[in-house]
């Protein structure tokens, strides 16, 4: 199922804006936007498997914050 307009509006907003530590962002975008197995992405950048898969996660979990602050203020500004 997709994600309705206005959340992936928001986190594509929310992706852009913010800095994730770059080892993050890297595995996060390979995992994500290219599509790449942990095992792929783990060669390509010399990495264990295990690591891969903590960035993706800290990756994951930093957006998920700043997406549930973004939509919050969202809200608050339009009642």
């Amino acid at each position: 199922p997709r994600s309705p307009p206005l959340y992936s509006s928001a986190a594509s907003d929310v992706y852009k804006r913010q800095k994730l530590p770059i080892a993050c962002r890297e595995a996060f975008e390979m995992s994500r936007f290219e599509q790449l197995k942990y095992k792929e992405i783990a060669v390509k950048l010399n990495v264990s498997e295990r690591t891969v898969e903590v960035r993706v996660g800290k990756a994951l979990g930093l957006l998920r914050h700043y997406l549930r602050d973004f939509l919050s203020a969202l809200i608050t500004t339009f009642p």
